[in-house]
């Protein structure tokens, strides 16, 4: 523990204490604030009605939209790195992403999973990780909800969910905004919106545009366009905000984003002998047939076998030896529509909604430029989703507030996995594997959460949610890798919350809250080849977590505090295990995990031009029980038992601290400026614990600094990880390559300048 402290406050040293030290001293009781340097209330949905931070009972970080432009925070990937209780993991499935929170996901890449996080953008529930990872056009703000949150929400939150709202159109005054970006890596971003009041107070039409594209930040010397790991991403976004009266509001949005990167590709880490040997080459005449070596390594033994001889590679050299193009194209688009309208004290909230998503990848699973063999992976998927919420609640600002309301989702998707390989020596074999998967999913819920005041200051909360789903799935195989049939399960769940708050002033809230999470039941659509006497089904999870919070606003305002004590054990939790002997999945119920720990976010406005911000969290997360887990990648073994040891993703400190500047200069001149710094401790990146794919100690640094004109015009110069940091993200052993690796890393440093416009 004293080493982790020194570790925390050294990092906090280099990139805030200088500048934080003089301000702090400012903060005596004594020392009376002016009026504009106190920190604002922010408002959140977090309990779906708007209402303070201050007064939600629960752990709930916000991100304004002006606060990830200044962080350059362009996507929901990168909202990492201003949030120290989220991780977001993207490997060659970016579809496939990972969304941790509490040191508790999915790491799973089977469409037939759900997350542990949900993710939620204008009240719509994202089904599927890859329909939520869009650019981020015209954000209002981004709640990030630790903790179990199956109450309120649309379904599948037992870790966590991530609230994004979108600006509503003004009906009163016309607005522009438009941003154009050049950066290192080639990288070129544009984004415009616009808000028409069409109806004066009536109707108004906003619409948002983006593109973005760079080149790869991995060489790839086998590949046409000598690089990998490269976007091209397009989103569009309009919105109708009528009100026809003054008791009803209708929203209208429908969004479209499509991508076409050349993306994802790791780093070579390991090549054994045995691979180079077979089936990678041959020896004719003393000389390697049919196989390029990749530029020196070191020899040695696999970090991970060593009776296993190979060369060792840096894969923070960031090149790639594949000799197949990693791609990765998608389109998301939806309709969905609100209607809000009052009826005296109540309100009565009906959102309806029309999803698609579709992507098609494309990956070398050898991982080399390989003359004689050639392992493939092209997998599509086209997932449907429709979705209807009907809510009421109340407003008569009595001691008592409530919401009931019921939700309906369908989703159907369909699952195309394709892998051939090719083995040319011997005159040539060629195998060809492919999977078609339908599978669907109906739920239906009902759902309430009703608060009493018992006295002015305490309040008790109280909700439940019963939830009735049916998943399906239908699979047909070519090749021996699936496993063929037919797969249904249905069940149902009740999950709740409870809350007893204590609020003895405006600036105070204390509170003790528990939660029951839910996950729902999955069923493997990936190839897998289990024994008779194992399922494809992957039964719920649960999780029961219990926190301790306070909210506080000090020194007259200049300073907001927000602290939780949580403990929380998920029960039966999903996994998918790859099995390398039979190059297949295999669906497991098979890890408890318990996660504990601590959370503090600190605004502190030292000034009417300065703020400073920190966000902690200290979190204890173990394996309580987890035997026949995956081995390490490269490993001999069969199995491994992880029972004790802390899950992936789960630093034991994660340190996000900043500051912002907001100052007028002459002749209607501002100068915005932020500097953020991001300490991540010591964290495993995948399921099986692989040592060699753990990082240590990671810091990030970024800085902004914008000019505003008084014509609107703004220039900013920035840039991301500016010390050049190196970590991994995740890695694998490469399949058919006798235990070699390759691992995945973080993006390099990238820094450009963006001129904006704003009417």
């Amino acid at each position: 523990m004293k080493t982790q402290l020194m570790c925390m406050s050294s990092t906090l040293t280099l990139g805030l204490a200088a500048l934080s030290a003089p301000a702090l001293a400012q903060t005596t009781p004594d020392a009376a604030a002016p009026e504009a340097a106190v920190v604002g209330d922010i408002i959140v949905t977090a309990q779906r009605r708007s209402e303070t931070l201050q007064r939600v009972p629960a752990s709930v970080e916000v991100l304004t939209g002006e606060a990830l432009q200044a962080a350059r925070v362009s996507n929901l990937g990168n909202l990492q790195e201003v949030s120290p209780s989220l991780v977001v993991t993207q490997t060659n499935n970016p579809n496939a992403a990972v969304f941790t929170v509490r040191g508790v996901g999915t790491a799973v890449t089977d469409r037939g999973f759900e997350q542990s996080v949900g993710v939620y953008i204008d009240g719509v529930f994202r089904g599927r990780p890859g329909s939520a990872l869009q650019d981020l056009l015209d954000i209002e703000r981004v709640e990030v909800l630790r903790g179990p949150q199956s109450t309120l929400f649309g379904r599948n939150n037992s870790a966590g969910a991530i609230n994004i709202s979108t600006k509503t159109p003004d009906t009163h005054d016309f607005g522009a905004y438009a941003e154009a970006t050049y950066g290192n890596y080639n990288t070129i971003e544009a984004r415009l919106s616009a808000n028409v009041p069409l109806i004066e107070d009536k109707l108004a039409l906003r619409v948002s545009l983006g593109t973005a594209s760079r080149d790869g930040f991995n060489k790839a010397p086998n590949l046409p366009k000598d690089d990998v790991n490269a976007q091209d991403r397009q989103s569009a976004r309009a919105q109708l905000y009528w009100t026809p009266n003054d008791n009803t509001r209708v929203r209208v949005i429908a969004d479209y984003s499509e991508a076409d990167n050349r993306c994802c590709a790791p780093g070579l880490l390991f090549m054994s002998d045995a691979a180079v040997n077979a089936p990678f080459a041959f020896l004719s005449r003393g000389n390697m047939i049919g196989f390029t070596p990749p530029s020196a390594g070191t020899v040695g033994a696999s970090p991970s076998n060593p009776a296993n001889p190979g060369t060792i590679y840096n894969p923070f050299d960031r090149i790639t030896y594949q000799d197949t193009e990693a791609r990765d194209t998608t389109t998301d688009k939806g309709l969905s529509a609100q209607v809000d309208h009052d009826f005296g004290n109540l309100t009565v909230t009906a959102i309806g909604a029309t999803r698609r998503f579709k992507s098609a990848l494309q990956a070398d699973l050898d991982g080399v430029d390989s003359k004689m063999i050639s392992a493939v992976s092209r997998p599509e998927t086209d997932i449907r989703e429709n979705s209807a919420e009907l809510r009421v609640q109340n407003n008569d600002g009595g001691p008592l507030q409530y919401v009931v309301g019921a939700y309906y989702f369908d989703q159907k998707i369909v699952d195309d996995n394709n892998v051939s390989i090719l083995i040319r020596a011997n005159n040539g074999v060629f195998n060809y594997y492919n999977s078609h998967a339908i599978g669907t999913a109906k739920s239906v819920a009902v759902f309430g959460q009703a608060s009493y005041d018992l006295t002015e200051t305490l309040k008790v909360t109280g909700g439940l949610r019963y939830l009735d789903e049916t998943k399906k799935a239908v699979i047909t195989t070519n090749g021996g890798l699936s496993f063929p049939g037919t797969a249904e399960i249905s069940g149902d769940a009740v999950m709740g919350t409870a809350v007893l708050a204590y609020q003895p002033n405006s600036a105070s809230n204390f509170y003790l809250r528990f939660a029951r999470g839910y996950k729902s039941a999955a069923i493997n659509l990936l190839f897998t080849s289990p024994p008779a006497s194992v399922s494809p089904i992957a039964e719920p999870e649960t999780t029961d977590a219990y926190e301790l919070g306070a909210k506080l606003r000090m020194f007259e305002g200049r300073v907001s505090t927000n602290v939780a004590l949580y403990t929380q054990t998920v029960k039966d939790q999903q996994v998918q295990v790859f099995n390398a002997q039979t190059n297949a999945f295999v669906t497991l119920n098979a890890a408890e995990v318990r996660s504990r720990g601590v959370e503090a976010d600190v605004r502190y406005r030292a000034t009417s031009d300065v703020t400073f911000n920190l966000s902690a969290s200290y979190l204890d997360a173990e394996y309580m029980s987890f035997a026949g887990a995956p081995p390490q990648a490269g490993s001999a073994s069969a199995s491994q038992d992880l029972s004790g040891r802390t899950p992936a993703k789960a630093p034991r400190w994660t340190l996000v601290g900043g500051v912002n500047l907001d100052r007028d200069l002459s002749r209607g001149m501002r100068l915005l400026g932020n500097i953020s710094v991001r300490h991540a401790s010591s964290q495993y990146n995948d399921l099986a614990l692989t040592e060699a794919f753990r990082n240590g100690d990671t810091n990030l640094i970024s800085a902004s600094a914008e000019l505003v004109l008084e014509n609107g015009v703004g220039i900013q110069v920035w840039g991301r990880n500016l010390t050049g940091e190196d970590f991994y993200t995740s890695g694998n052993a490469l399949p058919v390559s006798n235990g070699s690796l390759a691992a995945y890393v973080n993006d390099p440093r990238t820094y450009g300048i963006t001129v904006r416009y704003r009417y």
